[in-house]
């Protein structure tokens, strides 16, 4: 299983909208599509399909 990077930790309620973020449950990149949805803009995903976050979710930003 890959290492997960070292990104700051926030709440998924916390980013902004169209924000790139990292899920350490999953361990992929998505993009912030709505208050409550992102879509996985990593590995062979094209960021279109959205998946349900909730606002109190410990997501990774920063670098990639």
């Amino acid at each position: 299983m890959p290492k997960e990077p070292k990104l700051q930790r926030v709440r998924f309620g916390d980013i902004a909208i169209g924000q790139t973020f990292y899920d350490p449950i999953s361990a992929e990149y998505f993009i912030k599509r709505s208050e409550s949805y992102a879509a996985m803009i990593s590995g062979t995903a094209d960021g279109t399909v959205p998946d349900e976050f909730e606002e109190d979710d410990l997501v990774g930003i920063g670098q990639n």
